[in-house]
């Protein structure tokens, strides 16, 4: 396939898949539309969102909701004894 072709536009333009795995382009693109201009480029790596990053805490925070009972009293507040046998 040439490098350079020149298209008439009808109903839109197709850019070939051969195209875009010569150019190294990758399966995620970034399209920029500039005054006369359109560029296609490698999408940047994508970014957590706050959204999942909220998603992650509710599931964390969740872990909790369904555990069985322990047999140990106030295991929070002897934490370290109970984990570290500290202060017998």
């Amino acid at each position: 396939m040439p490098a350079t072709q020149t298209l008439e536009v009808q109903q839109g333009i197709w850019i070939d898949e051969q195209w875009l795995k010569s150019a190294e382009l990758g399966s995620h693109l970034q399209v920029t539309v500039q005054s006369g201009e359109i560029r296609i480029a490698v999408a940047p790596a994508k970014i957590a969102s706050p959204i999942s990053s909220t998603m992650g805490w509710s599931t964390f925070r969740s872990l909790g909701k369904n555990a069985k009972a322990g047999k140990l009293k106030n295991a929070s507040v002897e934490h370290d004894r109970y984990l570290y046998g500290k202060g017998q």
